[in-house]
């Protein structure tokens, strides 16, 4: 970790951190709400973020960072589908406030360089379920990108819900396995 930041780089963290705090509770939230929330004037805003889009953008690299970063610590077992999901939705559930926005804003599906860090977030996730399909551990007769898909969704589901407080954060990763498992496992 860097300890030399300068103040304006401490700054601007702290506005992104306010951001993504407020985005997770009101996806639509504006500028002015943004600055307000980050307990700045709107003008010190616009001086780090040229327009909402760019805030976006940026939380969305930051996003995508952030889960790349996590799955380097994962393993994915091609043997043990059970523990390595479980492993993953462990993993990605506590992040949910950090990246739910990126499901509710529609300007980072515009930005071709977040579409592709995206795409290759969920590539870990296509390559695990084709080696479980192929284990026998998940339905062959269902694409496994339409398996990744859901699962997908479902991440983003489970963090709206517990946003909501329709969930407890400590109920979520059970839920989520069961859910999938369910679905697409042919070990009942």
């Amino acid at each position: 970790m860097n300890t030399n930041l300068s103040l304006k780089d401490i700054k601007h963290r702290a506005i992104l951190n306010s951001a993504t705090e407020l985005l997770a509770l009101k996806p639509t939230a504006t500028l002015q709400e943004i600055a307000d929330y980050s307990k700045i004037g709107i003008a010190t805003l616009h001086r780090h973020f040229v327009s909402r889009e760019a805030l976006l953008d940026e939380l969305a690299m930051n996003a995508i960072h952030l889960v790349r970063e996590t799955f380097t610590t994962l393993t994915i077992d091609p043997y043990d589908m059970n523990s390595s999901l479980k492993r993953l939705f462990d993993a990605l559930i506590p992040l949910g406030n950090k990246i739910y926005f990126l499901d509710a804003a529609a300007s980072v599906d515009e930005n071709p360089t977040i579409v592709a860090g995206e795409a290759s977030l969920k590539h870990p996730i296509l390559e695990a379920i084709e080696i479980w399909q192929h284990n026998g551990y998940l339905k062959k007769n269902v694409s496994s990108r339409w398996m990744m898909n859901v699962i997908y969704s479902l991440l983003f589901i489970t963090w709206r819900d517990i946003q909501a407080g329709n969930l407890a954060k400590n109920d979520a990763t059970d839920l989520l396995l069961d859910t999938v498992l369910s679905g697409f496992s042919v070990i009942k």
